[in-house]
């Protein structure tokens, strides 16, 4: 396959992973300026019986269609094309450059608190998105999430279209339930290794690699109480009560009742952990405000309202007693003008 032209565009530079289920590689777009990277995924049919590659064409393109969907958001790769060649099936996605996130998971290295729920947030927000086309990503795992080098965030690949269409291929040759369990050993609960996966096995996942990155273990290191198939972890981290409770949840046995049902349920614990009082409480806020700023907790300012209507009743008040001044001193001056005159005529009229 190597140096091999694909579509006419796309030719492959290397191998990336190759299993039962099909072939990754490396390719250059000879068609877009600089032959940028892209990743290519290969579905080859297990026969060239008309029915099965009937089939397989149409679990393959749409698989193919809901991924181009998933690559609206930004922290999902884009599906670049898919197309048949040969009887053979590829799909062409958007080359993440940076480093997974188990470059970033040390052995006896571990997260800070504040870190793992920073984390947990943004992968459930990825979750959440897929999870609302029904999708289940069924291989949550540190070597699925880059982080990308241009922005840090981080970045699901692998969705492993290729390995569902493989399985429900294999279930329709068979009509049998599905057994084909897809997924890492360590990260994978109960009910996926069963074959029976559901959108909240993605959350088990997630929450194992939240406990991975608070302990500094490894899945498989972590020990499994056998009466009750729960991981024991508490232990091994200094983590609060309140954290241990939401990982303690989101890796349950139980997928029905005790483990979240949903990313969104679990975002909107973490959101509480992170902010528990809000500042949607306006009595709260404004008893804190009022209290920092003038540093008397029992001091009410007087509504505004009250101090205008004060001026403008003491005005009137002002105004009057200047004009009683006014007639007043008019008062007094009276007999100083009048008194001379009164004399002036009498002395005249007594001559």
């Amino acid at each position: 396959m190597l140096g091999k032209l694909l579509d006419g565009r796309y030719r492959i530079v290397r191998v990336l992973s190759a299993g039962g289920f099909g072939e990754t590689y490396i390719a250059e777009d000879t068609r877009r300026v600089g032959n940028p990277m892209c990743v290519v995924k290969r579905l080859k049919p297990a026969s060239n019986d008309s029915n099965y590659l009937e089939t397989a064409r149409r679990l393959f393109y749409s698989e193919a269609e809901t991924l181009e969907k998933l690559g609206d958001h930004n922290q999902i790769p884009r599906s670049l094309a898919y197309f048949e060649e040969d009887e053979e099936f590829y799909l062409v996605q958007d080359f993440i450059d940076g480093l997974p996130l188990s470059a970033e998971l040390q052995t006896n290295q571990r997260w800070t608190e504040s870190q793992v729920i920073e984390f947990l947030k943004d992968v459930l927000s990825i979750l959440e998105f897929v999870h609302s086309y029904g999708v289940i990503h069924r291989d949550i795992k540190p070597d699925n999430l880059i982080r990308r080098h241009r922005d840090g965030k981080l970045v699901l690949i692998d969705f492993g279209a290729v390995k569902q269409v493989q399985t429900q291929l294999a279930t329709s040759q068979t009509q049998m339930p599905p057994t084909v369990a897809i997924g890492t050993p360590g990260y994978m609960p109960a009910e996926q290794a069963q074959g029976r996966p559901r959108p909240n096995s993605d959350i088990y996942a997630l929450g194992i690699i939240g406990i991975q990155a608070l302990t500094g273990l490894y899945p498989t290191q972590l020990q499994v109480d056998p009466n009750t198939e729960e991981i024991v972890w508490k232990h091994q981290a200094q983590v609060s009560e309140r954290l241990t409770e939401v990982l303690s949840r989101m890796v349950c046995y139980d997928c029905r009742k005790d483990r979240y049902q949903s990313a969104t349920e679990v975002l909107q614990v973490l959101q509480y952990l992170a902010n528990p009082f809000p500042p949607t409480q306006p009595v709260v806020s404004y008893e804190y405000q009022s209290k920092r700023e003038t540093n008397r907790p029992n001091y009410t300012p007087a509504p505004p309202r009250n101090l205008s209507q004060r001026r403008l009743t003491s005005t009137p008040q002002i105004q009057v007693s200047s004009e009683r001044l006014q007639q007043v001193a008019k008062i007094g001056l009276i007999p100083f003008i009048v008194l001379p005159i009164v004399f002036l005529l009498w002395g005249l009229f007594v001559r």
